[in-house]
């Protein structure tokens, strides 16, 4: 028998990472619909935003073909920990 306790999540032990979503990399998600895609990643930031999870936002090679962050990202969240990565595509 296990004897793993669970702990519950709260605002004070958690954080949310939204990683490269660009313009550009948006139309490369094949197992979802682009544009359920996007209300799927703005639902979870504007979760984020309810709960005031601190939250950071990360682009990989924005000057070439992934683009920019979404707008919608970066107006939900101005003041947010921004990371531009200079071409790793990866977390």
């Amino acid at each position: 028998m296990s004897t793993f306790k669970y702990n519950r999540l709260d605002k004070d032990n958690a954080a949310v990472l939204l990683v490269d979503h660009q313009t550009g990399l948006f139309s490369l998600v094949r197992d979802i619909g682009a544009a359920d895609f996007k209300n799927n990643v703005l639902a979870l930031a504007s979760a984020a935003k309810f709960f005031n999870l601190p939250t950071v936002l990360t682009t990989s090679f924005e000057d070439g073909p992934n683009g920019v962050i979404i707008p919608e990202l970066k107006e939900k969240f101005p003041d947010a920990p921004f990371i531009p990565r200079p071409g790793q595509i990866n977390a």
